[in-house]
């Protein structure tokens, strides 16, 4: 989650175990649930039926994955946090420094399926980096069938061009990695829903991806991204 070049090197022979180690944990707690009235996860939801996609091209790290204990718990249960891969030995920005300097930062969030906006705010403003925001960030939250939404957080200042209502294609850009809400560094926040109101997370299972071996090869991801795995989609 820093600057340098992006891990699409990982198809080369030359990829190594430490490349496949090479994620930047700087996420602090986020907690997207602000304007929205919030249950539990999903316990035992309706069987998942649309096909979930990869949000994002290009090589990509899990820096929090379903349940994890830190901040995917209670309403963020089975949400993901997704960063850009690094190669090993990249260097965070220092404090104070320029949020363009993030890998993150300006990458296009991309929908995972056709489907329908139910909610989006664009209009607030993204926080210096290592600050915690103080307020709910912008979003789009996708309808894609009944019981199943996609909720995207802390997209960037002005890259939210969406209104309720209007249509997106899987693959669509929905807006773009930034640092806005209650995030602390640029990352990309996916969550799956079964209601937005109250906003009720579920458990999702995404397809179409591989994920790197510590070789450097590849193998088909299993569905359900893990902390600490680089992936990304088949097509890249």
């Amino acid at each position: 989650m820093a600057t340098g070049p992006l891990a699409t090197a990982a198809r080369a022979a030359t990829a190594t175990a430490a490349a496949a180690a090479a994620l930047l944990v700087l996420v602090a707690a986020s907690d997207p649930r602000a304007a929205f009235a919030v249950e539990s996860p999903s316990a035992e939801p309706p069987t998942q039926t649309v096909h979930l996609s990869l949000p994002f091209s290009g090589v990509w790290g899990v820096i929090q994955g379903f349940e994890s204990g830190e901040t995917h718990v209670g309403y963020a249960a089975f949400a993901l946090d997704f960063v850009p891969a690094q190669p090993a030995g990249t260097r965070a920005p220092r404090r104070g420094a320029a949020l363009a300097r993030f890998a993150c930062y300006g990458r296009p969030v991309l929908a995972p399926a056709d489907g329908a906006v139910v909610a989006a705010h664009g209009g607030s403003r993204d926080w210096p980096a290592y600050t915690k925001g103080r307020d709910q960030g912008n979003y789009v939250i996708l309808e894609h069938a009944p019981g199943e939404y996609t909720e995207f957080r802390h997209l960037a200042a002005r890259s939210v061009t969406l209104a309720v209502g209007d249509r997106v294609h899987r693959g669509d850009v929905v807006g773009r990695c930034g640092n806005s809400g209650n995030a602390t560094t640029p990352h990309l926040h996916i969550g799956f829903l079964s209601s937005i109101d109250p906003i009720t997370t579920r458990l999702m299972t995404l397809s179409g991806y591989e994920v790197m071996n510590v070789d450097g090869t590849w193998h088909e991801g299993d569905g359900t991204p893990q902390k600490g795995e680089i992936l990304r989609p088949f097509a890249d």
